[in-house]
C-alpha cells in the first residue's frame, strides 16, 4: 500500500488557510455583533410589556438559511420553534421562550424577520406586562442571535440540521375541527397563561380542510376583504342518536381581497381548502389570514 505523505509546506499552506477562513469568521461575527449593538432600541411603556429590536445587515442573504440557522440557535437554548413562513422575498420565524427571568410559567415570543432586498436579518420581541430586563442582557441576547448567521456552507448545514427536526418550514394538513379541538386542550391546560398557546400559534401556516359558515352582512358592499368561519363541530354516533360535539375555540378566516371572487361563491355549509396563516388568537378565537392554494 502506498504511503501518503505531506510536505512541511503543504501543512503551513493548510494551517494558514484555516487560521485565514478562523480570522475571516471571527471578524464577521464582530462586525455583526457591532453592527447589531448600535441598532438595538427599546420601545414602549414597560409597565404594559416593553419592545425589544434590533437587526444586521447581511450581504447576499439567503432568507431561508438565514432562518434556518436562527433556528439553530434557538433549538441549542431550549426555545421553542413556532412557524416559518415565506412570502416572495421575505421571511418570518416564530420562537417562544420561558421568560425564566420573571416569571418561569410565563413566556413571550420572539419574532425574526429576513429580507433579500436590503439584506437584513431582524429580531423583536415585546416583554410580558411588568416585564423588566436590563438593556444590556436584552441586547447581548437578541445580537449573539443575529451574528452567528453566516452565508456559507457551515451556515447551511446548520440550517438543514434544524429543519431536520422541527419540519417549521412545511404547510400543515388539519381538519378545521381538529384544529378547533386542540386548540381547546391546550387553552385549558394554560388557562392562566393564554400568551403561551398563542406563542405556540401564531406564525403557522395550514391547509384547513371543512365546512364553511358566512356570517350575515359579510359580503359589505365595496369591502376588500371579509371574515368567514369554519364550522369546528364534531359528530360523534351514539346508539340511537347523532350528536354534535361543539368546540370551544372559533376558527375564523380573514380572506384574500385579491380572490373575492371565489370567497363570495361561497354558501353557508360548503367545503373549502384553504392555505392560512395564524395571525392573532384573541380569547377562543384564533384569527388567520386565508387564501385559495389553486
Amino acid at each position: 500500500m502506498r504511503s501518503i505523505h505531506f510536505s512541511s509546506k503543504s501543512l503551513r499552506i493548510g494551517v494558514n488557510l484555516f487560521s485565514l477562513l478562523s480570522l475571516l469568521f471571527i471578524t464577521q461575527v464582530a462586525f455583526a455583533q457591532s453592527e447589531c449593538a448600535a441598532n438595538f432600541k427599546v420601545e414602549g411603556d414597560p409597565r404594559n410589556g416593553a419592545s425589544y429590536l434590533t437587526f444586521v445587515t447581511i450581504p447576499n442573504l439567503d432568507i431561508h438559511s438565514a432562518l434556518g440557522q436562527i433556528e439553530k440557535n434557538a433549538l441549542d437554548q431550549d426555545f421553542k420553534i413556532g412557524a416559518e413562513n415565506y412570502s416572495g422575498d421575505q421571511g418570518t420565524l416564530t420562537i417562544v421562550h420561558k421568560d425564566s427571568l420573571l416569571h418561569p410559567e410565563k413566556v413571550f415570543p420572539i419574532m425574526i424577520g429576513a429580507y433579500e432586498a436590503t439584506n437584513r436579518l431582524a429580531i423583536t420581541l415585546r416583554l410580558n406586562p411588568g416585564g423588566t430586563v436590563s438593556s444590556d442582557s436584552m441586547r447581548d441576547f437578541m445580537c449573539s442571535m443575529l451574528s452567528k448567521v453566516t452565508m456559507d456552507s457551515a451556515g447551511v448545514a446548520r440550517a438543514a440540521e434544524a429543519r431536520a427536526q422541527t419540519h417549521s418550514d412545511e404547510i400543515i394538513n388539519v381538519k378545521a375541527p381538529d384544529l378547533a379541538f386542540q386548540l381547546d386542550k391546550a387553552l385549558a391546560i394554560h388557562a392562566a397563561h393564554p400568551e403561551y398557546v398563542a406563542g405556540l400559534y401564531i406564525g403557522k401556516v395550514y391547509r384547513i380542510d371543512g365546512q364553511v359558515s358566512i356570517p350575515i352582512g359579510a359580503h359589505a358592499v365595496g369591502a376588500p376583504s371579509f371574515d368567514i368561519q369554519y364550522i369546528t363541530s364534531k359528530f360523534r354516533l351514539l346508539p340511537g342518536i347523532t350528536r354534535g360535539i361543539d368546540s370551544r375555540t372559533a376558527i375564523t378566516c380573514r380572506t384574500d381581497p385579491k380572490q373575492a371572487g371565489r370567497f363570495i361563491a361561497l354558501r353557508n355549509d360548503d367545503y373549502a381548502t384553504l392555505i392560512a396563516k395564524v395571525v392573532q388568537l384573541e380569547g377562543t378565537t384564533l384569527y388567520l389570514d386565508c387564501h385559495f392554494e389553486n
